[in-house]
């Protein structure tokens, strides 16, 4: 997949995703702006509620897309037979996109009703959700190959000396400039010693402030000096942010265990309940929506 095909395929899953949440939201505002007494009178009733056609298609949908992004993803990464099956990044992207379209449904199929074991599933559910999305983040920050392996820092290490030796030889970039783009990658060594609570928050701004900052030393240097190729702009930039990485690699492998270790025990809890709720459900004879 191209760079091109990759952004329709972000965009496509983003804006099938909101039209979805905003189309199901728009046709149940009235009702699910309802105070809770009042709603079995109400005209949408029902179409609506967690036992009516549309509100119990949506908790069978949202569970579906939850399991089947769950599944397909761990099989991805563990079954050899699904070795040749797309890229892991890009089953990462589609595993966290029904992994939100999924639970939004069922906050949809619940009527924003949560109360008793249901609501212990929620809660557990939004914490999957938000943490899934530290857990994107952190992933990001992890340097890996196209096949989705993870680079050692030996390898980075040599990645960062070939892009420097082409910059100097190839783009005749003064050794002043590399330096200076070295000793912005210095800062992260404080945030290594910090505890794992302080250290991603910490990590996440100085991300974005050394970004910033090779951004406006990099126009600075165009701006006082002849201006910069694009190809070696873009050298620069990718050393600047191989650097960033190799900086906080040990730092970013360690958060990125602790949130495996916080992330799974709410995902089981969450799919034990989901399942308890699914079979109950069955047993007081709210079957498949379509037989019902």
């Amino acid at each position: 997949m191209n760079k091109r095909m990759h952004r329709w395929y972000i965009l496509s899953m983003t804006v099938a995703g909101f039209i979805v949440v905003f189309s199901i939201g728009i046709y149940g505002w009235d009702y699910y702006g309802t105070p809770l007494p009042l709603r079995p009178d109400h005209a949408q009733h029902g179409l609506l509620s967690p036992t009516g056609f549309w509100g119990h298609g949506m908790g069978f949908i949202g569970a579906f897309l939850m399991t089947f992004g769950v599944l397909l993803y761990s099989l991805r990464k563990r079954a050899r037979w699904m070795a040749a099956v797309g890229q892991i990044k890009h089953i990462l992207e589609l595993h966290i996109f029904l992994c939100l379209l999924g639970p939004a449904l069922i906050v949809f199929h619940s009527a924003f009703k949560f109360g008793g074991i249901i609501g212990v599933s929620f809660w557990c559910m939004v914490i999957v959700v938000a943490s899934g999305v530290i857990g994107r983040y952190l992933y990001l920050q992890i340097p890996k190959t196209i096949t989705g392996r993870e680079i050692t820092p030996i390898e980075l290490e040599k990645q960062i000396t070939t892009l420097r030796d082409r910059l100097q030889k190839d783009d005749g970039i003064e050794e002043d400039l590399l330096q200076r783009l070295d000793a912005l990658s210095a800062a992260f060594t404080k945030t290594s010693r910090l505890s794992i609570i302080r250290a991603f928050p910490a990590m996440m701004i100085q991300n974005i402030r050394h970004d910033a900052r090779v951004r406006t030393l990099l126009q600075e240097f165009e701006k006082n000096r002849n201006p910069l190729s694009s190809d070696a702009h873009t050298r620069l930039t990718l050393k600047a942010h191989l650097q960033r990485q190799l900086a906080n690699l040990t730092l970013t492998q360690k958060m990125f265990r602790y949130w495996h270790m916080f992330h799974l025990p709410f995902a089981v809890v969450m799919f034990i309940i989901m399942i308890a709720h699914i079979v109950t459900a069955f047993l007081f004879g709210y079957g498949w929506i379509f037989t019902s």
